[in-house]
């Protein structure tokens, strides 16, 4: 894993979704995208290339700045992690994709068996409790 300066969390976020090629899977609980602008066009970027994106967030909590984004949207019950991966790349981390000024940490995960034991986190985890969300 490598550390990611707090100042350059987002901006790695954006990297995995810039440089996706089939798919990308976005787990934040709480969200509010609003007067972030560069993520939001990053992930419709990504879509009109023709990356599959899911994002996930904890089910009740509203998705404020997503009614504009080319995603399948879920809910997950309970939900707290927050991971943001595509088929090469991942980060994890303590941020929600919230528009604010907040101190969290971000790694990147640099080597397959990190990636693969999140991924499995998720498929079992996350995966098979969540609700698309219409």
């Amino acid at each position: 894993m490598k550390l990611v300066n707090p100042t350059e969390s987002i901006d790695t976020i954006i990297s995995v979704i810039e440089n996706a090629k089939v798919f990308v899977v976005l787990v934040s609980p709480y969200t509010d995208l609003n007067g972030w602008e560069n993520l939001k066009n990053a992930i419709n970027n990504a879509s009109a290339k023709g990356v599959k994106i899911h994002y996930y967030v904890r089910k009740e909590e509203g998705v404020p700045g997503t009614e504009e984004l080319n995603v399948t949207l879920f809910e997950v019950p309970d939900l707290h992690s927050k991971m943001f991966y595509s088929e090469d790349s991942a980060v994890i981390g303590s941020a929600h994709l919230k528009y604010n000024e907040d101190i969290n940490w971000t790694y990147i995960l640099d080597k397959p068996t990190e990636y693969d034991e999140m991924k499995d986190f998720f498929e079992k985890n996350i995966k098979p409790v969540a609700i698309e969300k219409n």
